[in-house]
């Protein structure tokens, strides 16, 4: 969490926060080539050619095919023996022996290919197993009992969709994360181009053993009831939207609260159909949670109590093992923040007891969300009770990313080891940076107060630039995929992380915006461990030398604010000049060394590398104008000194802002070429990347325009702003 107090926003609504080839085609038969009805129609002869494989190997590729030598006659059995003599003794011998010319066997056009008979044959006992099965009510229970995500729909046909599943595993090999393992970036690529130090990438080394990823299937079908219980029968065991024996979901756009909620029950009755189950609703503390604590407490009664009517009257014992005692279903509330506050420690079934622990949540006054110690934490202190037939499963509710992400490995593996499912509900992280803004306006002297939250990025490092070509980055753009630390947890247990869409009051920029997971399931990122990502791009030189840029690049902001008395405001440009000198001349470098990086680009495997790239690329270019832009703003406002209309005063601030603009003040001869290529590169962006974030941040860069132009900049304030910043909430 960040307080901002001195820096408040600039007329145009910004915020300065922190001033492979097929096989070839088989040969085609010789149309001279012929074969005697004698040996053609011969039974052995068929099955040799079939059991040497002479015919089934057409479709291998690189094997050169040679027929088989035909399979030896049998000698010719003795003519019959009249009076122990054989019948034609006394006859002249003949000069020799018959020879009997053997000839290749050859198919006839007639003859089917061995693969159509295969196919034949195959269909043919796919047919009787069909019938089999329609008719065998036996067949029907046996496979109704599997608890698998391919049994067939109890309600109707319009209840069928596509599972919520991670796209990416289609195409990409699960990799184990090493918890163990601790990866540095080279350094090596654009950072020594320019003189600057060498970036390290940060090492990450934790304790445990490595534990396999989890896989999904992404085109499997499966049962989604609609929103509401009531149309829900009472054991669906077969809606597994996320979880079960498939990776977890963290693509589930919720339209609201509600809806999460009764997924979540219906995963709840799921689980209840195999064993007992202790939830533990685990909530974020932060004042910024409120508004959706409030919509979970309207919701949470209905919910819990229609859970109840649905659940099951008793659970069967596993297999050998005794029953255990306590109910089916029970609940305990927990709230974090800097530590885990059990409200309802106790698990029950008693939903009015269940609800007052709702409302005796508190606001945290740290300000921290130890999201991934909580999680530890809960599954340590519930760890008695979860056995063979008792399971526990947490659902966090949380707005934020949390401030302790370096330990997800650790809460990974707590959860994972003793099969803790967990389900999130969140918002989605911002795309390709860690901090959004929210405004609060203090009730007694009406003052206004920035304060910085963390949510993002989506993946485990950066993949995007952090600045925006004058500031640092404000445009609190959604990724349309959840923080990348929640992800992981959720994936990896086989929970789901629901995305919550809806604008929240308190920001400044409100951005959301529901992206289509068919728009965006070539971009998934990766949910390995930060040891394999960190690992796997720096073995890339494409994918280290974006980062290299990432990380040289966060330094170039420029400064914002600027004094409007001249005694203060001349020195502030001298100062600056030569700032903007040395940043343009590294961007042009940085240009340079990318545009030499893309046949490596057009290689990359992942389309969410290109698309950085791409956008890279064409910001870097941009960014090059807004230096000129900015040194030309400079440069004037020294020359002549501005008059602002209002003089600042004790309850007034003003400042002179260089901000954003389609204005431009730059010499054309220095700019023309490099605007054009901007603009085409911006455009290129859009053209490829179609409905993604890629796109729209490429289209706010071409509407915010290229250029910069000065803002007189006012902010009213209290003679008690600074003593009133001390009792800003901690969101």
């Amino acid at each position: 969490m960040e307080l901002h107090v001195s820096v408040p926003p600039s007329s145009d609504g910004n915020y300065d926060l922190a001033d492979v080839t097929g096989p070839p085609p088989a040969a085609p038969v010789d149309p001279e080539a012929k074969l005697t009805d004698e040996v053609a129609n011969d039974p052995a002869v068929e099955a040799a050619q079939v059991a040497t494989g002479q015919f089934a190997s057409l479709s291998e590729p690189g094997i050169d095919e040679v027929a088989p030598a035909p399979a030896p006659e049998p000698a010719a059995a003795p003519p019959p023996v009249e009076g122990g003599k054989p019948a034609d003794e006394g006859k002249p011998a003949e000069a020799g022996p018959k020879l009997r010319r053997k000839r290749r066997p050859v198919r006839r056009r007639s003859d089917l290919p061995a693969w159509v008979v295969s196919a034949l044959i195959h269909v043919g006992i796919l047919g009787g197993l069909a019938a089999v099965a329609t008719t065998s009510g036996e067949v029907v229970k046996r496979l109704a009992n599997l608890d698998s995500s391919l049994v067939s729909n109890p309600g109707s046909a319009e209840e069928l969709t596509k599972i919520y599943a991670d796209p990416a595993d289609t195409a990409r090999t699960d990799l184990t994360g090493d918890t163990d393992s601790s990866t540095a970036g080279s350094g090596v690529g654009f950072a020594s181009n320019i003189g600057a130090a060498p970036s390290a990438t940060p090492a990450v080394s934790r304790s445990g053993r490595a534990v396999s990823e989890k896989t999904s299937l992404p085109t499997m079908p499966t049962i989604s009831v609609p929103s509401g219980l009531k149309s829900m029968p009472s054991m669906p065991s077969r809606d597994l939207s996320g979880g079960g024996m498939i990776g977890g979901d963290v693509t589930f756009a919720a339209g609201e609260v509600g809806e999460a909620l009764d997924q979540i029950a219906r995963e709840i009755l799921r689980h209840l159909t195999q064993h007992k189950l202790t939830v533990v609703w685990l909530f974020d503390e932060s004042e910024s949670m409120k508004d959706d604590q409030k919509e979970i407490r309207k919701k949470f009664d209905r919910v819990v109590t229609e859970l109840k009517i649905n659940q099951p009257d008793d659970v069967p014992a596993a297999k050998g093992k005794k029953k255990s005692s306590g109910p089916p279903l029970s609940h305990a509330i927990v709230g974090f923040g800097d530590d885990v506050h059990f409200e309802q420690e106790k698990p029950t079934t008693d939903i009015e007891v269940i609800g007052r622990a709702i409302d005796r949540l508190r606001v945290d006054s740290t300000g921290k969300e130890n999201t991934m110690s909580a999680i530890a934490k809960v599954i340590a202190h519930y760890n008695n009770l979860i056995s063979e037939d008792r399971k526990l499963l947490i659902v966090l509710v949380t707005d934020e990313s949390g401030d302790d992400g370096d330990y997800v490995e650790e809460a990974r593996q707590a959860a994972v080891s003793r099969d803790v499912p967990i389900y999130v509900i969140g918002r989605q992280a911002l795309f390709g940076t860690d901090h959004l803004t929210i405004q609060y306006t203090d009730p007694v002297t009406k003052d206004i107060f920035w304060v910085g939250i963390k949510r993002g990025p989506e993946t485990a490092g950066f993949e995007a630039l952090q600045y925006d070509g004058l500031h640092r980055r404000w445009d609190e753009l959604p990724s349309g995929f959840a923080p990348y630390e929640l992800a992981r947890l959720a994936k990896d247990t086989a929970g789901i992380y629901f995305i919550l869409p809806s604008e929240e009051e308190l920001r400044i920029h409100r951005r959301e915006k529901a992206y289509s997971i068919q728009a965006l399931k070539e971009y998934v990122p990766d949910y390995e461990s930060r040891a394999a990502y960190f690992e796997r791009r720096t073995k890339s030189e494409f994918r280290r030398t974006l980062f290299d840029v990432i990380q040289e690049t966060s330094k170039y902001p420029f400064r914002h604010h600027f004094p409007v008395f001249p005694d203060q405001l001349l020195p502030a440009i001298e100062q600056e000049l030569p700032v903007v000198t040395v940043r343009l001349n590294a961007l042009i470098k940085i240009e340079e060394r990318l545009k030499q990086l893309e046949k490596l680009r057009n290689r990359e495997p992942e389309k969410r590398w290109q698309a950085a790239y791409d956008l890279m690329l064409a910001q870097v270019v941009a960014y090059q104008i807004k230096a000129y832009e900015y040194r030309a703003n400079l440069l004037e406002m020294a020359a002549k000194p501005p008059k602002p209309t209002t003089m600042p005063n004790p309850e007034l601030f003003v400042d002179w802002t260089l901000d954003h603009s389609h204005e431009s003040k730059a010499p054309k001869e220095k700019t023309e070429k490099v605007y054009a290529e901007a603009m085409r590169l911006m455009k290129l962006v859009v053209e490829r990347h179609p409905n993604t974030p890629w796109a729209d941040l490429a289209q706010d860069e071409i509407n915010r325009g290229f250029s910069v132009k000065r803002n007189e900049w006012h902010h009213k304030h209290s003679t008690r702003y600074e003593e009133r910043a001390k009792l800003v909430p901690k969101f």
